[in-house]
């Protein structure tokens, strides 16, 4: 249990509206200190290449046929729970198994043949989760295998994980959140499950094992979810929909889902009020094109059937913290 104080804003210049993904990511990698800067390229080690500082992220050739062109994987990501691995092909690939070994976690290997992915395709990406066991604490290697006819082309890439012990961010739990007009004290809930409570600013915070989530201190209204859509007119300046407001727990919070339009793309999240301690989290869920405000309430009819099984973690989290 981490034992933080957390300030009541009065006057909050940060929404859930109005931060982006870039600004916690900008905010997380503030807090890993001066000398824990991300160069956001692309790191190619080479057995001649020196370096002072070990990169915690290595993409390695290991041929020259180099079918899979990776994307960048920012050493920020490593602390998340979850990298998402993406490429481009350079050719016609046929198939792609992905080896994973690390030999200190308890589920050491694992051989996967990514079977979703099509001949033909010319992008694709791989997400190496905790959740599925393919990340954890200290060196994760993986071997990307891309088949094209007879010929294999085969890339490592090693992900360094840090214990906290080794990290340099900056926890919850030593710091104020908020004014000093008002406090409240509460202890947050740990778990292997969501990791630990770390502040993004001022009076946010998110967990170090969930990516995409944001937690907010308010001074909330009263809200339920009869009165959801006035509730949500007054927070949001955008075409919006809304779907599914359940309980969180009875008399404590609600959770519902929102789909809005931010430009060109639409975001869709699950948004949790807590009327204990006056928290308003969201958790992204998925953003995308294609959806404009002739279509978005049957875009949002889609969505209210579809399936995220990493929303079971997030719920989880919020209980806790509106029980504790």
């Amino acid at each position: 249990m981490k034992k933080i104080i957390i300030f009541i804003l009065f006057l909050s210049v940060l929404t859930w509206c109005g931060t982006s993904q870039g600004d916690i990511d900008s905010a997380k990698q503030e807090l890993l200190g001066d000398t824990q800067k991300i160069e956001d390229t692309e790191k190619l080690i080479t057995p001649e290449e020196t370096t002072d500082k070990k990169s915690l992220v290595q993409i390695i050739p290991r041929d020259e046929n180099n079918f899979l062109e990776f994307d960048t994987i920012s050493e920020l990501s490593l602390q998340t729970g979850e990298v998402i691995i993406t490429w481009n092909t350079n050719i016609t690939v046929d198939s792609i198994d992905v080896l994973f070994t690390n030999p200190t976690s308890k589920h050491p290997d694992d051989n996967y043949t990514l079977k979703a992915f099509k001949s033909g395709d010319e992008s694709f990406k791989y997400i190496a989760s905790s959740k599925n066991q393919v990340l954890d604490f200290g060196q994760n290697e993986y071997i990307f295998k891309a088949y094209s006819g007879k010929e294999v082309s085969e890339t490592k890439i090693i992900l360094e994980v840090l214990s906290k012990d080794e990290q340099e961010i900056e926890w919850v739990e030593s710091n104020l959140i908020g004014t000093e007009e008002n406090t409240i004290l509460i202890d947050l809930p740990t778990s292997s499950k969501y990791g630990e409570p770390m502040k993004l600013w001022e009076a946010v915070f998110t967990y170090t094992q969930i990516k995409w989530l944001e937690i907010n201190k308010e001074i909330l209204e009263i809200v339920s979810c009869e009165t959801l859509t006035d509730y949500l007119s007054e927070r949001i300046n955008t075409w919006y929909y809304w779907n599914t407001c359940r309980d969180i727990v009875k008399d404590k919070g609600i959770k519902f889902n929102v789909i809005r339009l931010e430009g060109d793309t639409y975001i869709y999240e699950r948004h949790y009020i807590d009327f204990v301690h006056g928290f308003y989290g969201v958790y992204e869920l998925e953003t995308w094109e294609g959806v404009t405000s002739e279509n978005i309430s049957d875009k949002n009819t889609e969505l209210k059937e579809r399936e995220f099984p990493s929303l079971d973690v997030v719920d989880d989290l919020m209980k806790d913290i509106v029980n504790t």
